[in-house]
C-alpha cells in the first residue's frame, strides 16, 4: 500500500462539503461525510445498503453494526449529528433509493434499476482525488485518506489512542501508531516534556 496523506485542515473539510452540497451531489456528500466520520475501509463503506442507515419507517438509525471484510471483526458505527443532517438531505434528494432497503447507498448512477449496484473502489478514489484537488490540497490522496484523517483529527482533539484503535478496528496499538505516523522522535519529545 502506498503512503497517502490525511486532511489536516478542518476548513478544507467544510469547503469540500460545501462544494458537494452546492452541486446537489448528495450521494458523494454522504460518501465523504460518512467515510470521514465512520473511518471505515472503502470496501465496507461501499457495501452499505439503505437498511444499514434507515429503519423500515425511514427514520435514521442511531448506529449500525458491520462485519468488516478485511478483518471479519464486528464494528459498531454511530451516526453523528452532522451525518444525520446529510442523511435527511440524501433521503429528500433520492426518495426512490431509500424506499428499497436493499438498495446500495452509494449507487452507480448508470445501474438499472438505480441502486442495484454500488460504485467501485476506483470511482471512490477518483472522487476523493478530484475533490481534494478542487480545494487546492497538495499531496497524495487515496482510499485510506479519510480513515487517516479521522485518526489524526481524533488524536489532535486528545482522544485516547486506544479509542482511535478501536474505531479503526486495528489489532494492535502499534498498528494504530504507525497508521497515524507516530514516531519514536515524537514519543521521546513527549517523554521529555513530561520529565517527572
Amino acid at each position: 500500500m502506498r503512503f497517502v496523506d490525511w486532511i489536516k485542515d478542518p476548513k478544507k473539510i467544510s469547503q469540500i462539503k460545501n462544494i458537494l452540497r452546492d452541486n446537489g451531489d448528495y450521494r458523494n456528500l454522504l460518501l465523504f461525510s460518512l467515510w470521514i466520520n465512520a473511518a471505515l475501509r472503502i470496501q465496507d463503506l461501499l457495501s452499505l445498503q439503505v437498511k444499514h442507515l434507515f429503519e423500515e419507517d425511514l427514520t435514521i438509525r442511531e448506529f449500525f453494526d458491520i462485519k468488516e471484510m478485511n478483518t471479519w471483526k464486528s464494528n459498531r458505527i454511530f451516526i453523528t449529528p452532522k451525518v444525520r443532517v446529510i442523511l435527511w438531505e440524501y433521503a429528500e434528494k433520492y426518495p426512490h433509493i431509500v424506499e428499497n432497503a436493499e438498495n446500495y447507498v452509494f449507487f452507480r448512477k448508470k445501474s438499472f434499476p438505480l441502486g442495484s449496484k454500488p460504485i467501485g473502489r476506483k470511482m471512490a478514489w477518483l472522487f476523493l482525488s478530484w475533490i481534494c484537488k478542487d480545494v487546492w490540497l497538495k499531496g497524495s490522496y487515496g482510499t485510506h485518506t479519510l480513515r487517516k484523517t479521522f485518526g489524526w483529527m481524533a488524536r489532535t482533539n486528545n482522544v485516547w489512542i486506544e479509542l482511535i484503535q478501536k474505531r479503526l478496528n486495528h489489532g494492535s496499538l502499534t498498528t494504530t501508531m504507525a497508521y497515524l505516523g507516530i514516531t519514536n522522535d515524537e514519543m521521546k519529545a513527549a517523554c521529555d516534556r513530561l520529565d517527572l
